[in-house]
């Protein structure tokens, strides 16, 4: 878990002031997106990400994501099914692996939450000027400029997965760019905006990374994939298996669509996560108020695509909170949902994409559901 101090702020903000970079690419502010904590009023035990991990709960991380042989996204009746019928692992602000940083929400690479189970990478998209040069697309977090941290050129953590995807022939992901800030045009609270410019730099980045193997809007398979006609075998066997969204608006440019065209909902868990200290844990009962009445609720009357349910949670300083807490309240909300749902319909409708931080800690949870949700969809 992330834990932050003045000396992090101090350090970051040093740092960034005596780094020198390679090449304009690399040539970006690392600050670190944190809250200065105030001496005065700061209570550290009241902040939840200062609980560790608990020694009751499942260790996780001595599991790994398994597969059938000859499978589809790892199983072979995932072969026949539609992409809304496929239950997708996601990762929140994926590739924030590398860099300096103060706070990351991912802890490894795109191959290696590929490895873990990961089909789904949500990805942070910045733009800014530096030393007279306009650097972009590049992996960030953040819409305030001292307070945005910068990991790496979106084409180098993209160049990795391309990689792993061709190691990997019978696989299919999905990349979406939601977030895009663009440093070059603020808002008139000085924070960064959503550019057209950007959206579009996106664009040649994808195609020089995955070539044919991506889909964007007018490609082949697009149609389909939006009609929601194609199979993850059809996807296979035509080479198209990259399938991309970028901003979070539905889009009208004929180069690409938005999440909104495809997922449902852009909704996340605003607060700060509060500490149940009476029985070490968080507040999960909140949190999944939340949810049901934010992303379940919405989701199940006008379901997408992907219907996404968003686990991924910060503390009252910002810091990521992974603790297997989290894998453990998942867990039990899956359950939950299964339990609640019966027979009428998928075991966790109407949610068929789970958003999660620090994605490949929780790998060995992925099997379980994955066989839940086949079990339903037999063959």
């Amino acid at each position: 878990m992330v834990r932050f101090f003045f000396l992090a702020v101090a350090a970051a903000v040093a740092l960034a002031q005596n780094t020198t970079y390679s090449n304009a690419a690399d040539r970006i502010i690392d600050f670190g997106n944190v809250t200065a904590v105030n001496r005065a009023t700061y209570n550290a035990s009241q902040d939840p990400g200062l609980l560790p991990d608990d020694d009751h709960l499942l260790n996780i991380t001595e599991m790994t994501f398994g597969t059938d042989e000859n499978g589809c996204n790892g199983y072979v009746k995932y072969c026949n099914k539609r992409l809304s019928q496929v239950l997708w692992m996601g990762s929140h602000n994926s590739l924030t692996d590398a860099g300096f940083a103060v706070q990351r929400n991912q802890y490894v690479d795109g191959p290696h939450l590929l490895d873990a189970g990961v089909r789904y990478l949500d990805i942070d998209t910045c733009a800014i000027m530096w030393n007279g040069q306009r650097v972009a697309p590049y992996v960030c977090h953040g819409t305030q400029l001292i307070l945005t941290q910068w990991y790496q050129p979106t084409h180098k953590g993209l160049q990795l997965i391309k990689t792993w995807m061709d190691a990997n022939p019978r696989e299919v992901i999905m990349l979406n760019f939601g977030d895009i800030n663009d440093f070059t045009a603020l808002s008139g609270d000085n924070k960064a905006t959503s550019t057209a410019q950007l959206r579009g730099e996106l664009v040649p980045v994808l195609r020089d990374v995955f070539e044919d193997m991506v889909v964007l809007r007018g490609d082949a398979m697009d149609a389909e994939v939006h009609a929601d006609t194609a199979t993850l075998q059809d996807l296979i066997t035509a080479n198209r298996r990259v399938i991309v969204n970028i901003g979070k608006d539905r889009s009208t440019n004929p180069l690409y669509w938005g999440q909104n065209d495809v997922v449902c909902k852009d909704e996340w868990y605003p607060s700060g996560l509060n500490p149940d200290i009476l029985h070490l844990n968080y507040d999960w009962n909140s949190a999944v108020s939340y949810i049901d009445a934010n992303m379940r609720t919405p989701c199940a009357k006008q379901p997408q695509l992907i219907n996404k349910l968003e686990f991924a949670f910060h503390t009252a300083l910002g810091g990521t909170i992974d603790s297997n807490h989290v894998g453990a309240a998942l867990d039990a909300y899956m359950n939950t949902l299964q339990t609640s749902n019966g027979n009428k319909t998928a075991p966790y409708f109407p949610f068929n994409m789970f958003l999660t931080d620090h994605s490949d800690k929780w790998s060995s949870y992925y099997s379980q559901w994955h066989a839940t949700h086949l079990n339903y969809l037999k063959d």
